[in-house]
């Protein structure tokens, strides 16, 4: 991933948690939305009535997406992969109290 500034204004994907670009403004001051690519399969639900909505990219400075998404550092806490019969064994053995 690219470095940049903590006050940088940027599009992200947290789907990929990627980055996708810096941010475009309006002449007026706002933000100009960027919309996902849509595939052609989610196009044809024929169960589903009236427009779909539009979906856009998040946005943000890139240290509060770096603080919501961790972008850098740990990627995602491992997950405990014990079984509970392991556990109640060890807690039996070596209760916290002692």
């Amino acid at each position: 991933m690219a470095d940049f500034a903590d006050s940088d204004f940027l599009y992200f994907d947290p789907e990929t948690r990627a980055v996708i670009g810096p941010v475009q403004w309006t002449t007026t001051g706002n933000v100009q939305p960027l919309e996902k690519p849509t595939s052609p399969d989610e196009g044809n639900d024929r169960r589903r009535r009236g427009k779909r909505r539009k979906e856009c990219y998040l946005w943000g400075s890139y240290r509060s997406l770096k603080h919501l998404y961790n972008l850098e550092g740990k990627r995602t806490r491992e997950e405990q992969t014990q079984s509970l019969d392991e556990v109640m064994t060890r807690a039996m053995r070596e209760p916290y109290w002692d």
